[in-house]
């Protein structure tokens, strides 16, 4: 018997999480120690979400997405992650290139490049950071220079997930000086010449979620690959940053509430002390309200509403929920919450990610006092 965390809503939420959880329950969680400890990337287990419209929850139907509420979404990258984060990771990131094209993107360009996304003929991957600007965006150095009906791109990214597995990359690069004006944004195909990938990194978690460099030596990219106006490449990646910090506190979310099931099952033998009550008492309280600010965040991106705030807020708190749930989690169980088997060293070591991918939770701070400011000030 499994605690409950969520509301027991009916309707399209219900259906959703039963889709992914039947998937999951075949595709991922009977692998998901061998695809750690390999580091091997399931591409099929993806392609099995995709079929059945998971990949892209909300994308409107004309582009072969399901066009459902945001809360579906959200509820479906809860559910990914509770069987594999790695999964949960590139099912997200698969979406960025979505909501930049439907964002900014021409309609020959949605046509061509968001439907292979939803059904899974393609995967989609988002490259920003660079090895000498990862929280500062709009220092990235690689170089787009305008030539004929297209443009050049020379320099390296990193920190991309499914660098070398994803078939296309939004990739965002410096057409002008300007250093938050002069970036544009790319579509760029895996197959192109110029582009190889670099050296794929060995990390402490998200082991099944590939990681590595975007090479680019002389690439020449067509002038209809561009997303967006010359100089909008910022404003590209940051709204699609938003986005992605809901995601990643919808799958923190997901990997807490795991993790606080397998502590009370190892629990099943025997009453738990007051303090472990008393956590569990405040985990699960932290829980529900983070699933409450959740549907808020659900119900702003329904209504085209500004995102910022509620996704710094929510990044912040579910990441550090998950960590926190985890860390007590291995600590209670003994020595058997350090061994392979029980996994949960590995919601461990995938929570940590949590606290660093999508702008670090120190960036969510600064965020906020930001928009706290601004707020202030009016």
């Amino acid at each position: 018997m499994a605690l409950v965390f969520y509301p027991e809503t009916g309707g399209e939420e219900k259906r959703i999480r039963d889709r992914v959880r039947a998937i999951a329950e075949q595709h991922l969680r009977p692998y998901a120690l061998e695809d750690d400890s390999k580091c091997r990337f399931r591409r099929e287990a993806f392609e099995a979400f995709a079929r059945e419209g998971l990949a892209s929850v909300v994308t409107p139907k004309a582009y072969g997405g399901l066009e459902l509420p945001y809360a579906c979404y959200y509820t479906a990258m809860s559910e990914i992650a509770r069987a594999s984060m790695s999964m949960a990771v590139t099912v997200g990131v698969n979406n960025l290139p979505q909501g930049a094209l439907l964002a900014y993107g021409t309609e020959e360009q949605k046509k061509k490049y968001i439907t292979p996304l939803c059904n899974g003929e393609a995967i989609g991957a988002f490259s920003l950071s660079e090895p000498g600007s990862g929280s500062d965006a709009a220092g990235l150095r690689t170089q787009a220079v305008k030539k004929g009906d297209g443009y050049v791109l020379n320099g390296t990214k990193c920190w991309c997930s499914t660098a070398g597995y994803a078939d296309l990359y939004l990739v965002m690069a410096r057409t002008a000086e300007d250093k938050t004006g002069g970036i544009s944004a790319f579509i760029v195909e895996k197959d192109i010449s110029g582009l190889r990938f670099g050296k794929q990194e060995s990390k402490l978690g998200l082991k099944a979620s590939p990681l590595g460099e975007l090479i680019f030596e002389d690439c020449f990219v067509p002038l209809s690959q561009r997303v967006g106006l010359e100089g909008q490449g910022l404003g590209v990646a940051l709204s699609q940053l938003d986005s992605g910090r809901i995601v990643i506190a919808a799958v923190g979310i997901g990997l807490a509430e795991e993790a606080l099931n397998r502590l009370w099952k190892a629990f099943a033998d025997h009453t738990p002390g007051a303090t472990d009550k008393n956590l569990f008492a405040e985990f699960y309280a932290r829980l529900q309200a983070l699933k409450s600010l959740l549907q808020v965040a659900a119900s702003a991106k329904d209504n085209n509403g500004p995102v910022t705030t509620v996704a710094a807020q929510l990044k912040l708190l579910a990441s550090d929920l998950a960590m926190e749930v985890t860390s007590h989690a291995v600590s209670a169980m003994g020595p058997r919450g350090t061994l392979v088997q029980n996994e949960m060293e590995r919601l461990f070591r995938d929570a940590k990610a949590l606290q660093i991918v999508e702008g670090t939770n120190q960036i969510q701070k600064l965020v906020l006092v930001r928009e706290m400011d601004k707020a202030f000030k009016k």
